[in-house]
């Protein structure tokens, strides 16, 4: 960790710089493009985003791991949280219990819930953290997909991209129309017998040749979770309203422009550390308030040119949480604000792809905290700014015939710094180099064999930095935070061997394929909380280097209207130096799944199992017992004069199996009936 006076910040000319290599290939392109003008292509009338063309370039080698949750899909299981739609996923799990409010998605062992995995809604980045708290605020209805990115991947998205990437896309009224058909929308309702839950949400949307709109909202309404031994989750509830505009206009084929604006409100009662049991002098109840705002206007340039393929994205992102400590009478609040700035631009030279980027944001983080009960002995309010400039650039080439080479690099330098006026504390300044780079040989027209090696990196949070006050009171005494502005970054490299083998269609199957992929990701200076309860202190530290391993098998299968999904994942961490196991790495997990499309009526069905192996690598007596989940889910789509209605019904939890998630100190729900019901106009 370098001090104040050493400049890792760009000065202007290391920005000119920066911004220099982002965009050199587009300057380069300009006397080709007055070329290449006639030679405009129908490929250039999809609709690309920021979002997409990195995810693109992720997909595009085989040497990440890249799942997709379809829109068909998210409508089948009608999930109440987004994690309900990823759960499944090899290597995936989520975190904090039983209550919606507590969770947070892990990928191979690393979590949202501390900045180690990256969360996108449209692009832009979703950077609000605090302690226990979950961050995925988005409702599932305004999600057309979502995708997965397994493993570390800064070299694409910059900081906290360790474990992985978290993507979630909204959706467009060309989600809804179909052939000339040019407005329209749809009004839906569903309940859950779990928690009596009532959920509402409507659109209207339209298109004509160069715009295509949509404005859809929700309302949300739930009791208690009920678990599967009978009992209920005591403040578990919840009400959530909101909803979201999308706005895209399409001049020409060159060019195209998207205006988002989404809103967001969550009410629940819960223990103002959701992930415990329930609530308690330490842990009181509290009444909190999340709102969750984001605009957004993208600019992309395509014009009839290899060279050029422009996408740019301004946003602003502000999330504020509220709470009311119910029994002291504390009122506290917590807000993050995001203003970024992103560009890439994608070349395709004959057989050679050539991404570049440069990436832009500013973090805002302020809390208040109420101490007015009792004076002294609460943790003190926050006022802090974060700024991160990132340059990246990618290449995908051919070696010969077999062989496919990619190589990637980006160069992010960050700051940190303390608002507060009594604060001591200087500013923090790094920077970070994050490689990669990937070898396929395509050792036949069916099989791939992938080898790869991803650095990533995480810089401290603002709170992991600057936090201050009293942590908790014993009665030893007063247990207070002390700031430490000098921590180092967390670092990953990470070694994937992949193999994939794709099966040459026969009567037994259309599309079939295998995927094995074996990893080790090497994590040193974890940041973690150091308390010394001798001492009255606690710091956030870098007191650890970690190894996380674990292998993943996918396997697809599909004949006429079955489909069928296997896969199997596994993620084991220790210590390097101690050899102790990590907290948070999730149980070994089979998943089996299947549907089956009638072809003689609009009628769907499929079932899940899903197997959690018991959890007894920790190191203490405290284990976790494995567990299986049951779930099936049916649609119905009638003609005739029923056209335009849907019907939906899904059932988690089949068997009413009461367990808790690895980890975890709450249990999750029992059974759970949703049925839901939408009518398209």
């Amino acid at each position: 960790m370098t001090l104040k006076k050493d400049i890792l910040i760009p000065r202007p000319s290391h920005l000119n710089l920066a911004i220099g290599l982002a965009l050199g290939t587009f300057s380069i392109a300009s006397p080709v493009m007055a070329a290449d003008d006639a030679q405009q292509n129908d490929a250039q009338t999809e609709t690309v985003s920021v979002y997409a063309s990195r995810m693109d370039a992720q997909k595009a080698s085989g040497a990440v791991a890249v799942s997709t949750v379809s829109l068909e899909e998210i409508e089948k299981r009608q999930g109440s949280n987004v994690t309900d739609l990823i759960r499944h996923l090899p290597n995936v799990s989520v975190i904090g219990g039983g209550r919606d409010v507590a969770q947070s998605v892990t990928i191979r062992g690393l979590s949202s819930d501390n900045g180690r995995v990256v969360q996108l809604v449209d692009g832009t980045r979703q950077n609000f953290s605090v302690g226990h708290r979950s961050s995925l605020f988005i409702d599932p209805e305004l999600l057309s997909s979502v995708e997965v990115v397994r493993g570390p991947s800064s070299t694409l998205w910059g900081s906290g991209a360790l474990g992985g990437v978290f993507a979630q896309n909204t959706k467009s009224a060309s989600d809804f129309l179909s052939g000339t058909e040019t407005l329209g929308g749809y009004v839906k309702q569903g309940f859950n017998s779990n928690n009596n839950a009532s959920r509402t949400s409507g659109a209207v949307f339209g298109r004509t040749e160069t715009v295509d709109w949509l404005v859809q909202s929700y309302y949300h309404d739930s009791d208690d979770n009920q678990l599967g031994n009978g009992k209920t989750l005591s403040d578990s509830s919840n009400r959530e309203k909101g909803g979201f505009a999308k706005v895209t206009y399409t001049p020409s084929l060159d060019h195209q422009w998207t205006f988002i604006a989404r809103q967001g409100e969550l009410d629940d009662m819960s223990p103002s550390n959701p992930s415990i049991k329930e609530p308690s002098g330490f842990y009181p109840s509290v009444y909190r308030e999340t709102r969750d705002q984001s605009l957004s206007v993208a600019y992309d340039y395509r014009p009839a040119t290899n060279w050029i393929d422009i996408s740019s994205q301004l946003y602003w992102n502000n999330t504020e949480m509220e709470e009311h400590r119910v029994v002291p009478q504390e009122r506290d609040n917590n807000e993050t604000q995001t203003l970024g700035f992103s560009i890439t631009n994608t070349s395709s030279l004959k057989e050679l792809d050539i991404i570049t980027g440069l990436d832009l944001y500013r973090d805002s983080y302020e809390t208040i905290r109420d101490d007015s009960s009792k004076p002294g002995e609460r943790p003190a309010g926050q006022d802090a700014n974060a700024e991160n400039v990132g340059v990246f650039g990618q290449i995908n080439m051919p070696v010969s015939e077999q062989l496919q080479w990619q190589a990637g690099v980006r160069f992010d330098a960050y700051k940190g710094e303390d608002n507060r006026p009594t604060s001591m504390d200087g500013d923090s300044r790094d920077h970070a180099w994050s490689p990669s780079t990937a070898l396929t040989w395509n050792a036949t027209e069916q099989l791939a064999l992938t080898a790869s090696y991803r650095e990533a990196f995480r810089a401290p949070s603002l709170e992991e930095m600057y936090a201050s006050g009293t942590h908790f009171i014993t009665r030893m005494g007063i247990n207070r935070f002390v700031p430490n502005p000098d921590l180092k970054a967390e670092h990953s490299a990470n070694k994937e061997l992949a193999i994939t083998y794709q099966f040459t269609p026969t009567s037994y199957f259309d599309n079939a394929y295998v995927d094995v992929r074996l990893f080790r990701n090497d994590v040193d200076d974890f940041i973690d909380m150091n308390v010394d309860f001798m001492g009255g202190t606690t710091t956030r530290e870098n007191v650890q280097d970690a190894k996380l391993e674990g292998v993943e098998l996918s396997l697809h299968h599909q004949l006429g209207g079955f489909t069928n999904n296997l896969s199997y994942s596994q993620t084991e961490g220790k210590d390097k130096e101690t050899g102790s196991y990590l907290e948070n790495i999730p149980a070994h997990k089979f998943v089996a799944e299947t549907d089956y499309a009638l072809a003689t009526l609009p009628v769907s069905v499929g079932g899940r199992v899903s197997h959690y192996a018991d959890q007894d690598d920790t190191n203490d007596a405290n284990t976790y017992d494995g567990y299986i989940l049951w779930d099936l889910y049916a649609s119905y789509s009638p003609n005739g004069d029923w056209d335009g209605v849907k019907f939906d019904l899904a059932i988690d939890n089949l068997t009413d199996e009461q367990y808790t998630q690895a980890w975890a100190q709450v249990a999750s729900p029992g059974r759970d009936i949703k049925f839901n019901v939408r009518y398209q106009f």
